[in-house]
């Protein structure tokens, strides 16, 4: 995709602010990306940032709970043995964010109403929403409204809005609305804007799928239950107001099972404001738990925070996030549009994992129903890093989510005819809802990604007794899915695994991609290591292993030698290693006259068009070289990414924050900080034009890895620290926080110095440029830079390098498929 501008924000309307992101002026061009933008949510419970009183144009009202969905059976044309059964999709759950006002009898419409003034701001320090206008009727009178949402960090199933009116000229007859809207099985708001093919959106159910069991008012409060009609969860919600205003009022209720409507008919006084508080409560459950019961926990939830009120909800919120931020914040001094940018980002990984809880985190976290609310391998690889260094208890929380996946994994290797367990490629319940097994079951790499997760988890945190313990039979299981899939061949035994898919999704069915087998490796030498070290450290745990698990000491011995032997694809010729062993024969595809409008390349092309050329959805042998870079020279790297970089097309998001840590290290600084700033910008920018489906959160914790490991320098392989910063040319200071051995440590990055301060614990040792220091007291250790590493001059051009030159003719073929 061609690269965005330095700053692609328009500042007239969307002002830089540190600490939040701003909107100054209201109109109804992609309304669907401001609703993305502006959601709020804490991982649990996530309500879309529309304007609370909704309009025609709005692209998705949306309020979901994290795993809450539907299931339904998946249809194939031609059936096929272990095709995936059981689709599951996210729902929108009902929607209680609407409050629509009235005045003399004029109801505000914002897409036609005339606004003196207009703003609402995101704060990251508080996770508020707020908004403000000036809406002047029809009829002149000034009409003044304030608005806050949020969704608690500290009390996982409440929400709380406030709705302030005042008006200015004259006395008015004021009326409120309040709903909760079943928006799931109504026609919704904006649907006539979805149109055409698109596999990252979410499916539509044909069928109702909340079947009403509870709908009254009780004792002023309007309580719903809901029974999902096949997946059979339950949910409950419950609604209370509380109005102060000095004026007379009238109230109304009226309940349905798919809408609940408090009316407010206010004899408003010139000057006086009138405030509506909104309380709700969402509780789920499976199938077993009686929705009578939810309905009891919301009554509760809601009982407990209205009795510490609404000011100390705010503060504790307030808590959480400053503690979230001393951890979590990355700085960059005079570099305010990409200090925001940053931030945004940063928020959101708040707001995806915060309260997640037994849940996984979705690839849209809860801000929207793209990819149909799934859980992807995008969670070990690029959310896990980012928590076991800045958020111990959520990095467990989100292994502990898969490692409770472990027996339907198991029931999918046995579906698939293999041993050991077969993580999903996407799902909510565990089971495999891709319907497409090429891009979906075939990424068999999923099993080392979570082995991968877990490993870098207990490295970065020190923490072997998880690995050891609650975790160890996932690399068991995964490990012996590895040895059953593969082969050895030949009479030097070398190790094959054949027909996977790797992380680019436009090759598919290989033999050796080079990322699975060298991620399958580590999973294999990892799984082998952690069963020896408990059997040297804990005899009688080992024995409960053993048996529980009917692990024998020759299988882990053939773990050790699949290891040892697995094929890692190197072509002498051109001096690169193969996205897998036949990727180098095939045509190269011609980016440069491919125009922009057959982007991205799977909404136009049949899957085996794209198959039959080298070109790339996302970073794959680029995503090994950053993962697994212990394993490579450095010679290698620059070797390898200049050949896949110009063939890369960025059709996904998870490819350009990989793409500028690998050109950070190997010294194209100006490409690392393009991709940079398109992985930055992706949802605020909405340069993939599909934010309106919720936010990129894959990319969000990406943007955290280019800048720690890519400009930072950072890596921890195994646990153990290096440096080697790339500042880019204009920073003049980068810090973040890390993990050292369970301590922590503040880094700040300058062009002529690092600085390391422990910040707690014992501390440890950091290689910096191969040098080992000692950080290990509450001085500030400081080492001198000579540079930020290399610079090359940059690459041009979509056809790849060999050698450091462009390939010509006689290497590589290149051309587009017939139209």
């Amino acid at each position: 995709m061609r690269a965005p501008a330095a700053d692609p924000i328009d500042r007239s309307r969307f002002p830089v602010d540190d600490w939040g992101i701003v909107e100054t002026r209201y109109d109804t061009v992609n309304l669907g990306q401001r609703e993305t933008i502006f959601a709020v949510g804490n991982g649990f419970l996530g309500l879309r940032g529309n304007n609370e009183e909704g309009s025609a144009e709005d692209h998705a009202h949306g309020t979901f709970i994290n795993g809450f969905h539907e299931t339904w059976d998946i249809r194939h044309a031609e059936d096929a043995v272990g095709f995936a059964r059981v689709g599951q999709t996210v729902v929108n759950v009902p929607d209680v964010k609407t409050i629509l006002i009235a005045v003399d009898g004029e109801q505000l419409r914002l897409s036609t109403a005339e606004l003196e003034s207009f703003s609402r701001t995101l704060d990251f320090r508080d996770g508020v929403l707020r908004r403000e206008l000036l809406w002047v009727t029809a009829a002149g009178q000034r009409v003044q409204l304030r608005s806050t949402r949020m969704v608690s960090f500290t009390r996982r199933n409440l929400a709380l809005m406030s709705y302030e009116i005042v008006v200015l000229d004259s006395d008015a007859e004021v009326v409120i609305t309040s709903d909760v809207r079943n928006r799931q099985d109504g026609v919704p708001e904006g649907a006539s804007n979805v149109v055409g093919f698109d596999p990252r959106r979410s499916a539509q159910f044909e069928n109702r799928v909340l079947l009403s069991q509870v709908n009254r008012e009780e004792q002023g409060r309007m309580v719903f239950g809901y029974r999902a009609a096949h997946s059979g969860l339950g949910l409950a919600i419950t609604v209370d107001h509380e109005l102060y205003t000095a004026d007379a009022v009238s109230i109304e209720t009226r309940m349905y099972a798919d809408l609940g409507r408090r009316t407010y008919r206010i004899a408003a006084t010139m000057g006086e404001p009138i405030l509506l508080l909104k309380w709700a409560a969402y509780h789920d459950g499976p199938p077993e738990v009686e929705v009578a019961d939810l309905v009891g926990l919301a009554r509760l939830t809601i009982d407990d925070a209205q009795a510490v009120g609404r000011e100390a909800i705010e503060a504790d919120q307030q808590g959480w996030l400053e503690h979230y931020w001393s951890r979590a914040d990355v700085q960059l001094d005079g570099q305010p549009e990409l200090q925001q940018a940053v931030r945004w980002c940063l928020f959101q990984l708040a707001q995806a994992t915060a309260r997640a809880d037994g849940a996984g985190i979705g690839a849209k976290g809860v801000t929207g129903s793209g990819y149909q609310g799934h859980y992807f391998w995008d969670t070990e690889i690029y959310l896990v890093p980012f928590l076991a260094h800045t958020n111990t208890g959520l990095a467990r929380r989100a292994l502990r989510f898969r490692i409770a996946m472990l027996d339907k994994a198991r029931e999918r290797a046995t579906q698939m005819a293999q041993r050991g367990a077969l993580f999903p490629w996407r799902t909510i319940n565990g089971e495999e809802a891709s319907a497409y097994y090429a891009a979906g079951t075939a990424q068999y790499h999923i099993d080392a990604d979570v082995a991968f997760a877990i490993c870098k988890y207990a490295d970065v945190c020190g923490d072997l007794e998880f690995l050891v313990g609650e975790a160890l039979p996932v690399l068991v299981e995964t490990a012996r899915l590895y040895v059953d899939l593969g082969f050895f061949r030949g009479p030097e035994r070398s190790f094959h695994i054949h027909s996977v898919t790797g992380p680019d999704e436009y090759s598919a069915v290989v033999n050796n991609n080079l990322y699975t087998n060298l991620m399958a490796r580590a999973n294999l030498y990892r799984a082998a290591e952690a069963v020896r070290l408990l059997q040297a450290t804990d005899s009688a745990a080992y024995a409960d292993l053993v048996r529980d698990l009917r692990l024998t000491e020759q299988e882990v011995a053939c773990w050790q030698e699949a290891a040892e032997a697995m094929t890692i694809p190197y072509d002498e010729g051109f001096g690169v290693h193969p996205q897998d062993e036949d990727f180098l024969s095939r045509e190269v595809w011609d980016l440069a006259n491919t125009p922009p409008s057959k982007h991205p390349l799977l909404l136009h092309y049949h899957p085996l068009v794209i198959y039959r050329f080298q070109v790339l959805k996302q970073a794959d042998a680029i995503l090994a070289l950053f993962l697994a870079g212990d394993e490579f020279t450095p010679e290698q790297k620059r070797a390898d990414y200049e050949y896949y970089d110009p063939i890369t097309t960025g059709d996904s998001t998870l490819s350009a924050v990989v793409q500028s840590i690998i050109a950070a290290e190997v010294g194209y600084q100006d490409r690392a900080l393009k991709s940079f700033i398109e992985g930055i910008f992706v949802d605020l920018a909405d340069l993939h034009h599909n934010t309106g489906d919720g936010v990129h959160i894959a990319s969000a914790g990406g943007v955290w890895n280019a800048l720690v490991y890519g400009f930072g320098g950072l890596r921890d392989y195994r646990g153990r620290i290096s440096i080697d910063p790339r500042l880019p040319q204009g920073w003049t200071s980068l810090r973040f926080g890390f993990r050292l051995n369970g301590s922590r440590v503040q880094l700040e990055l300058t062009q002529d110095e690092v600085v390391l301060t422990l910040v707690n614990g014992p501390g440890g040792t950091v290689a910096v440029r191969g040098l080992d220091v000692a950080v290990v007291g509450p001085a500030p250790v400081r080492v001198q830079l000579a540079d930020q590493g290399p610079r090359l001059p940059t690459i041009t051009g979509t056809v790849p390098l060999i050698h450091g030159r462009p390939a010509r003719p006689d290497e590589v073929t290149v051309g587009l498929p017939s139209e």
